[in-house]
């Protein structure tokens, strides 16, 4: 009882699958397009474009909008997804023609500036594209072996420089054909050499070679959020729903049972960087509201 917290620079990304919920603590920072529903693409269809909003990430210039391409697609009705986590859409970076070749991705710079004593949360669903041939009229382009995983990175930066990220701890935990929750958070101090500085979120596949036989040369994203202030909600399962199971997760942490790090970072629901009997209450309050 009352451990207290290491909320520098975690980064805790959960395995719930299909988790498509958001911190409800803290304020929304405004992000352009951050579900990709401002493009259209045909259901079970993807679509080569950079999303509105957003701007192509290839440091070492190997996109060439064809076998090295961002865009967008439509899972439901194809084989690729079941569903987008949010919305009908998500982002693609597919890099077929210089596997290896550096990672490619995409960025946004937003109108919000680096604060001091502030906590930054980034959520970002990841997706692991399974493979297959898309439906009628997008057959045409035949089957794709999308089998594998190139791995991803999730950063959040200000002034260029990256303040948190999640460097591709997923990879190995999302199956093919399934999203994951990735929650990166910084808790910035009253002093910091980019306080003033423009937030940008950069969502990167990092192009790493797999083998012939599983290629892993696409990642999707989706459900892109970023909030300040304390991002613990109460929905320690992460299944958009503050209940028992909940608390008793809670109380798992509280006794030490349960080291999760995801369940001990997002215990803290009183926001008062330490695991104490007032998180308990404010559980109890979270679950009757």
């Amino acid at each position: 009882m009352g451990r207290r917290l290491l909320l520098w620079a975690a980064v805790v990304c959960t395995s719930v699958a299909g988790a498509s919920g958001h911190p409800r603590g803290g304020q929304t920072i405004a992000i352009a397009n951050h579900g990709f529903e401002a493009n259209s693409v045909s259901p079970g269809c993807f679509a080569v474009f950079v999303p509105s909003g957003w701007s192509l990430y290839d440091p070492n210039g190997i996109h060439d909008g064809n076998n090295d391409a961002v865009g967008g697609l439509y899972p439901a009705g194809g084989p690729y997804f079941p569903a987008a986590p949010e919305g009908n859409h998500v982002a693609l970076v597919f890099l077929a023609g210089d596997v290896g070749g550096g990672p490619v991705g995409l960025r946004q710079t937003l109108s919000e500036t680096l604060a001091g004593d502030t906590t930054y949360t980034l959520t970002v669903q990841v997706g692991n594209i399974a493979s297959g041939q898309g439906p009628p009229p997008c057959d045409v382009f035949g089957f794709f072996n999308l089998d594998g995983f190139p791995g991803y990175r999730v950063q959040l930066l200000a002034g260029g420089v990256v303040i948190a990220e999640d460097n591709n701890s997923l990879a190995g935990a999302i199956p093919d054909g399934e999203f994951r929750l990735c929650t990166v958070q910084a808790t910035i101090g009253a002093a910091h050499p980019q306080l003033g500085a423009a937030l940008e979120i950069r969502l990167i596949n990092l192009n790493t070679p797999g083998t012939p036989m599983s290629p892993g040369i696409e990642v999707d994203f989706d459900d892109v959020r970023l909030t300040t202030g304390c991002s613990a909600n109460g929905d320690l399962d992460a299944d958009d729903d503050v209940d028992g199971e909940d608390a008793a997760i809670l109380a798992a942490v509280l006794v030490g049972a349960d080291n999760d790090p995801a369940h001990v970072l997002l215990a803290d629901v009183d926001c008062s960087n330490a695991l104490d009997g007032e998180d308990i209450a404010r559980m109890v309050a979270l679950i009757l509201e």
